[in-house]
């Protein structure tokens, strides 16, 4: 399937108090809740830095490279 046929679906949840959304990316609105039942087996892989747009192209890989690997030396 063509990756612009699908779109983002938002969902909202409370937690201690306050309301938070959730965002995921599929075909339509039953798959956007079948992906969101399948998170209660996600995996923690880690905290967001950065998004980095696809159409900065090369330069950009090659900066998050570098930059994964002095994170991964330093620790």
């Amino acid at each position: 399937m063509n990756e612009s046929t699908y779109a983002t679906h938002l969902f909202s949840y409370r937690f201690n108090g306050r309301e938070y959304t959730v965002d995921i990316v599929a075909k339509d609105a039953d798959e956007a809740k079948e992906r969101l039942k399948a998170l209660v087996w996600a995996k923690y892989d880690g905290e967001l830095v950065a998004r980095v747009p696809a159409e900065v192209g090369t330069l950009a890989r090659i900066a998050i490279a570098l930059r994964n690997v002095i994170v991964a030396i330093f620790r």
